[in-house]
Protein backbone atom coordinates (compact mmCIF):
# COMPACT_ATOMS: atom_id res chain seq x y z
CA UNK A 1 0.00 0.00 0.00
CA UNK A 2 1.77 3.55 -0.99
CA UNK A 3 1.37 6.88 1.03
CA UNK A 4 -0.73 8.05 -1.92
CA UNK A 5 -3.95 5.69 -0.89
CA UNK A 6 -4.24 6.40 2.47
CA UNK A 7 -6.90 8.79 3.21
CA UNK A 8 -7.04 11.04 6.54
CA UNK A 9 -9.91 10.84 8.16
CA UNK A 10 -11.72 14.36 9.90
CA UNK A 11 -13.20 14.76 13.31
CA UNK A 12 -16.30 14.52 11.25
CA UNK A 13 -15.63 11.67 9.39
CA UNK A 14 -14.69 9.88 12.85
CA UNK A 15 -18.41 10.71 14.33
CA UNK A 16 -20.20 9.69 11.24
CA UNK A 17 -18.05 6.58 11.55
CA UNK A 18 -18.57 5.47 14.96
CA UNK A 19 -22.39 6.46 15.24
CA UNK A 20 -22.15 10.17 16.93
CA UNK A 21 -23.63 13.22 16.68
CA UNK A 22 -21.73 16.06 15.03
CA UNK A 23 -20.65 18.68 17.33
CA UNK A 24 -22.28 21.49 15.76
CA UNK A 25 -18.52 24.15 15.93
CA UNK A 26 -17.49 21.27 13.27
CA UNK A 27 -20.12 22.04 10.97
CA UNK A 28 -20.44 25.87 10.94
CA UNK A 29 -16.75 26.78 11.77
CA UNK A 30 -13.88 25.93 9.98
CA UNK A 31 -10.86 25.58 12.66
CA UNK A 32 -12.41 25.79 15.60
CA UNK A 33 -10.80 23.92 18.59
CA UNK A 34 -12.46 21.10 19.89
CA UNK A 35 -12.31 18.68 22.24
CA UNK A 36 -14.05 15.54 23.26
CA UNK A 37 -13.75 12.62 25.84
CA UNK A 38 -15.62 9.48 26.79
CA UNK A 39 -15.04 5.54 28.23
CA UNK A 40 -16.66 2.60 26.16
CA UNK A 41 -16.82 -0.61 26.06
CA UNK A 42 -15.74 -2.36 22.80
CA UNK A 43 -16.61 -6.48 22.10
CA UNK A 44 -14.61 -6.76 18.98
CA UNK A 45 -14.18 -4.50 16.02
CA UNK A 46 -11.79 -3.27 13.46
CA UNK A 47 -11.15 0.21 12.53
CA UNK A 48 -10.08 1.44 9.01
CA UNK A 49 -6.20 1.95 8.58
CA UNK A 50 -5.60 5.64 7.98
CA UNK A 51 -4.42 8.70 9.60
CA UNK A 52 -6.56 11.53 10.92
CA UNK A 53 -6.39 15.28 11.11
CA UNK A 54 -7.00 15.25 14.92
CA UNK A 55 -4.69 13.59 18.41
CA UNK A 56 -6.57 10.63 20.54
CA UNK A 57 -5.38 9.40 23.66
CA UNK A 58 -6.20 6.20 24.74
CA UNK A 59 -6.17 4.36 28.33
CA UNK A 60 -7.08 0.69 27.67
CA UNK A 61 -8.22 -1.94 29.83
CA UNK A 62 -8.03 -5.65 28.29
CA UNK A 63 -8.40 -8.95 29.68
CA UNK A 64 -5.11 -10.61 28.44
CA UNK A 65 -3.32 -12.28 25.59
CA UNK A 66 -5.42 -11.97 22.27
CA UNK A 67 -7.25 -8.69 23.88
CA UNK A 68 -5.91 -6.40 20.81
CA UNK A 69 -3.43 -5.39 17.79
CA UNK A 70 -2.57 -1.90 16.90
CA UNK A 71 -1.19 -1.85 13.69
CA UNK A 72 1.45 1.90 13.47
CA UNK A 73 2.32 2.19 10.21
CA UNK A 74 4.19 -1.05 9.69
CA UNK A 75 4.54 -2.15 13.09
CA UNK A 76 2.51 -4.80 14.49
CA UNK A 77 1.73 -3.91 18.21
CA UNK A 78 -0.05 -6.52 20.50
CA UNK A 79 -2.48 -5.03 23.34
CA UNK A 80 -2.18 -8.14 25.60
CA UNK A 81 -2.43 -5.77 28.93
CA UNK A 82 -3.58 -2.49 30.26
CA UNK A 83 -2.08 0.59 28.60
CA UNK A 84 -1.77 4.27 27.34
CA UNK A 85 -2.12 4.18 23.78
CA UNK A 86 -0.67 7.64 21.67
CA UNK A 87 -1.73 7.78 18.36
CA UNK A 88 0.28 10.35 16.09
CA UNK A 89 -2.55 11.93 13.12
CA UNK A 90 0.46 11.51 10.63
CA UNK A 91 1.42 7.95 10.77
CA UNK A 92 -1.48 5.52 9.60
CA UNK A 93 -2.90 3.12 12.41
CA UNK A 94 -6.00 1.32 12.97
CA UNK A 95 -6.96 -1.42 16.01
CA UNK A 96 -8.72 -4.55 16.36
CA UNK A 97 -10.34 -5.77 19.07
CA UNK A 98 -10.95 -9.38 19.49
CA UNK A 99 -11.84 -9.60 23.36
CA UNK A 100 -13.71 -7.55 25.86
CA UNK A 101 -12.37 -3.82 25.48
CA UNK A 102 -12.74 -1.27 28.27
CA UNK A 103 -11.55 2.02 27.56
CA UNK A 104 -11.53 5.63 27.90
CA UNK A 105 -10.38 8.34 25.11
CA UNK A 106 -10.10 11.67 24.56
CA UNK A 107 -10.02 13.24 20.96
CA UNK A 108 -8.63 16.93 20.64
CA UNK A 109 -7.39 19.55 17.20
CA UNK A 110 -4.49 21.52 16.92
CA UNK A 111 -6.62 24.64 17.75
CA UNK A 112 -7.27 23.08 20.93
CA UNK A 113 -4.01 23.08 22.45
CA UNK A 114 -1.79 25.14 19.78
CA UNK A 115 0.40 27.52 21.77
CA UNK A 116 -0.21 25.03 25.33
CA UNK A 117 2.30 22.05 24.67
CA UNK A 118 5.60 23.23 25.10
CA UNK A 119 8.10 21.60 21.80
CA UNK A 120 10.45 19.88 23.84
CA UNK A 121 7.46 18.55 26.03
CA UNK A 122 6.31 17.75 22.02
CA UNK A 123 9.46 15.95 20.70
CA UNK A 124 9.09 13.73 24.05
CA UNK A 125 5.57 12.17 23.83
CA UNK A 126 4.94 9.92 20.87
CA UNK A 127 1.22 11.79 20.40
CA UNK A 128 3.69 14.23 18.36
CA UNK A 129 6.59 12.39 18.00
CA UNK A 130 6.08 9.53 15.17
CA UNK A 131 9.50 8.06 16.03
CA UNK A 132 8.26 7.00 19.85
CA UNK A 133 6.65 3.87 20.74
CA UNK A 134 2.58 4.77 20.72
CA UNK A 135 2.23 1.87 23.46
CA UNK A 136 3.04 2.10 27.27
CA UNK A 137 1.82 -1.25 29.27
CA UNK A 138 0.65 0.57 32.67
CA UNK A 139 -0.09 -1.90 36.18
CA UNK A 140 -3.55 -1.46 37.84
CA UNK A 141 -2.67 0.67 40.37
CA UNK A 142 -1.51 3.34 37.37
CA UNK A 143 -4.56 2.48 35.25
CA UNK A 144 -6.24 3.71 37.92
CA UNK A 145 -4.63 7.17 38.72
CA UNK A 146 -4.85 7.65 34.81
CA UNK A 147 -8.36 7.20 34.72
CA UNK A 148 -8.92 9.83 36.96
CA UNK A 149 -7.59 12.36 34.87
CA UNK A 150 -10.28 11.10 32.52
CA UNK A 151 -13.22 11.02 34.74
CA UNK A 152 -12.03 14.25 35.64
CA UNK A 153 -12.28 15.86 32.06
CA UNK A 154 -15.89 13.88 31.35
CA UNK A 155 -17.06 15.91 34.59
CA UNK A 156 -15.96 19.43 33.53
CA UNK A 157 -16.74 18.74 29.76
CA UNK A 158 -20.14 18.13 30.85
CA UNK A 159 -19.83 21.36 33.73
CA UNK A 160 -20.99 24.99 32.84
CA UNK A 161 -18.58 25.78 34.57
CA UNK A 162 -16.78 29.30 32.52
CA UNK A 163 -13.29 28.05 32.77
CA UNK A 164 -13.73 24.47 31.95
CA UNK A 165 -11.82 24.13 29.05
CA UNK A 166 -8.32 25.71 30.64
CA UNK A 167 -9.02 23.15 33.10
CA UNK A 168 -9.49 20.15 30.75
CA UNK A 169 -6.22 21.40 28.68
CA UNK A 170 -4.58 21.60 32.19
CA UNK A 171 -5.18 17.60 33.04
CA UNK A 172 -4.70 16.92 28.98
CA UNK A 173 -0.98 18.53 30.18
CA UNK A 174 -0.77 16.18 33.26
CA UNK A 175 -1.89 13.18 31.38
CA UNK A 176 0.74 13.87 28.70
CA UNK A 177 3.48 14.45 31.19
CA UNK A 178 2.56 10.90 33.11
CA UNK A 179 2.85 9.00 29.76
CA UNK A 180 6.75 10.73 29.08
CA UNK A 181 7.50 9.81 33.19
CA UNK A 182 6.24 6.36 32.32
CA UNK A 183 7.58 5.48 28.90
CA UNK A 184 11.21 7.25 30.37
CA UNK A 185 11.12 4.87 33.80
CA UNK A 186 10.74 1.86 31.11
CA UNK A 187 13.56 2.78 28.86
CA UNK A 188 16.62 0.72 29.36
CA UNK A 189 20.17 3.32 31.41
CA UNK A 190 21.84 3.31 27.71
CA UNK A 191 18.58 5.04 26.42
CA UNK A 192 18.39 7.50 28.97
CA UNK A 193 22.04 8.65 28.71
CA UNK A 194 21.36 9.42 24.65
CA UNK A 195 18.18 11.32 25.89
CA UNK A 196 20.43 13.82 28.25
CA UNK A 197 22.11 15.22 25.34
CA UNK A 198 18.29 16.44 23.78
CA UNK A 199 17.41 17.37 27.33
CA UNK A 200 20.87 19.69 27.46
CA UNK A 201 19.95 20.48 23.96
CA UNK A 202 16.38 21.89 24.96
CA UNK A 203 17.27 23.41 28.37
CA UNK A 204 19.51 25.86 26.42
CA UNK A 205 17.30 26.43 23.90
CA UNK A 206 14.28 27.40 26.47
CA UNK A 207 16.88 29.45 28.36
CA UNK A 208 16.89 32.04 25.96
CA UNK A 209 13.17 32.51 26.21
CA UNK A 210 10.96 34.22 27.19
CA UNK A 211 12.64 37.32 24.77
CA UNK A 212 11.74 40.24 27.22
CA UNK A 213 13.70 43.17 25.52
CA UNK A 214 14.71 44.10 21.83
CA UNK A 215 17.88 45.50 24.12
CA UNK A 216 19.08 41.49 24.42
CA UNK A 217 18.64 39.53 21.09
CA UNK A 218 19.00 35.71 21.05
CA UNK A 219 22.70 34.37 20.28
CA UNK A 220 22.01 30.81 20.21
CA UNK A 221 20.58 30.39 16.73
CA UNK A 222 22.64 27.67 14.96
CA UNK A 223 23.55 23.91 15.38
CA UNK A 224 27.04 24.86 15.58
CA UNK A 225 26.59 27.19 18.36
CA UNK A 226 24.69 24.79 20.78
CA UNK A 227 27.26 21.75 20.00
CA UNK A 228 29.97 24.08 21.53
CA UNK A 229 28.06 24.62 24.41
CA UNK A 230 27.03 21.05 24.61
CA UNK A 231 30.81 20.01 24.12
CA UNK A 232 29.80 17.76 21.31
CA UNK A 233 31.10 17.39 17.18
CA UNK A 234 27.43 19.65 15.58
CA UNK A 235 27.05 16.24 13.52
CA UNK A 236 26.51 13.94 16.73
CA UNK A 237 23.87 16.54 18.18
CA UNK A 238 22.25 16.45 14.78
CA UNK A 239 22.21 12.31 14.66
CA UNK A 240 20.86 12.23 18.14
CA UNK A 241 18.19 14.76 17.73
CA UNK A 242 16.73 13.84 14.55
CA UNK A 243 16.35 9.96 16.30
CA UNK A 244 14.63 11.20 19.38
CA UNK A 245 12.49 13.94 17.61
CA UNK A 246 12.33 13.17 13.79
CA UNK A 247 13.55 16.67 13.64
CA UNK A 248 16.44 18.01 12.75
CA UNK A 249 17.75 20.81 15.27
CA UNK A 250 18.15 23.67 12.96
CA UNK A 251 14.43 22.95 12.34
CA UNK A 252 13.62 22.67 16.11
CA UNK A 253 15.43 26.39 16.38
CA UNK A 254 13.35 27.71 13.54
CA UNK A 255 10.29 26.79 15.16
CA UNK A 256 11.30 28.32 18.68
CA UNK A 257 11.93 31.38 16.98
CA UNK A 258 8.86 31.32 15.03
CA UNK A 259 6.65 31.05 17.92
CA UNK A 260 8.26 33.13 19.64
CA UNK A 261 8.03 35.74 16.83
CA UNK A 262 4.37 34.94 16.97
CA UNK A 263 3.92 36.06 20.32
CA UNK A 264 5.66 39.05 20.22
CA UNK A 265 3.48 39.89 17.73
CA UNK A 266 0.46 39.12 19.17
CA UNK A 267 1.22 40.80 22.67
CA UNK A 268 3.52 43.39 22.54
CA UNK A 269 3.50 46.86 20.43
CA UNK A 270 7.28 46.42 19.38
CA UNK A 271 8.06 47.46 15.65
CA UNK A 272 8.95 45.39 13.36
CA UNK A 273 12.55 46.22 13.37
CA UNK A 274 12.77 45.90 17.24
CA UNK A 275 11.60 42.42 17.08
CA UNK A 276 13.33 40.88 14.23
CA UNK A 277 16.70 42.16 16.08
CA UNK A 278 15.08 40.59 19.32
CA UNK A 279 15.05 37.56 17.85
CA UNK A 280 18.76 37.87 15.85
CA UNK A 281 18.29 39.28 13.17
CA UNK A 282 20.26 42.07 11.62
CA UNK A 283 17.94 43.56 9.13
CA UNK A 284 13.72 43.36 9.31
CA UNK A 285 14.17 42.20 5.72
CA UNK A 286 16.33 39.15 6.67
CA UNK A 287 13.50 38.56 9.29
CA UNK A 288 10.37 39.51 7.08
CA UNK A 289 11.80 36.51 4.29
CA UNK A 290 12.23 34.48 7.31
CA UNK A 291 8.60 34.63 8.84
CA UNK A 292 6.57 34.44 5.45
CA UNK A 293 8.49 31.18 4.03
CA UNK A 294 7.27 29.56 7.29
CA UNK A 295 3.99 30.97 8.13
CA UNK A 296 3.04 31.93 4.51
CA UNK A 297 2.25 35.87 5.53
CA UNK A 298 4.52 38.51 6.23
CA UNK A 299 5.06 39.42 10.36
CA UNK A 300 3.08 42.60 9.39
CA UNK A 301 0.15 40.61 7.61
CA UNK A 302 -0.01 37.97 10.51
CA UNK A 303 -0.17 41.00 13.10
CA UNK A 304 -2.86 42.82 11.29
CA UNK A 305 -4.75 39.45 11.30
CA UNK A 306 -4.55 38.39 14.84
CA UNK A 307 -5.91 42.07 16.08
CA UNK A 308 -8.79 41.35 13.54
CA UNK A 309 -9.41 38.30 14.89
CA UNK A 310 -9.26 39.74 17.93
CA UNK A 311 -11.54 42.75 17.45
Amino acid sequence: MTDKLIPTESLVQFYKRTGQDIPPELLHESGKAHFNVRETLTCTRKTPFNRRDYFKICLSSTTGKGSGILLYNDQEIQLNQSCLIFTNPAVPTSIEVTAPFNRFYCLFNMPFIEGFIPRDVQYACPLFNPAMQPVIPVTKEERERLSVYFTQMQVLQASDYPFKWDMIRNLLQLLIHEGIRLQQSRQAPASLVRDRLVNDFFALLNQQFPVDSPETPLKLLTPARFADLLHVHVNHLNSVVKKHTHKTTREIIHERVITEAKTLLRNTNWNISEIAYALGFEYPSHFNKYFKQVSTQTPLEFRMGKKMVAA
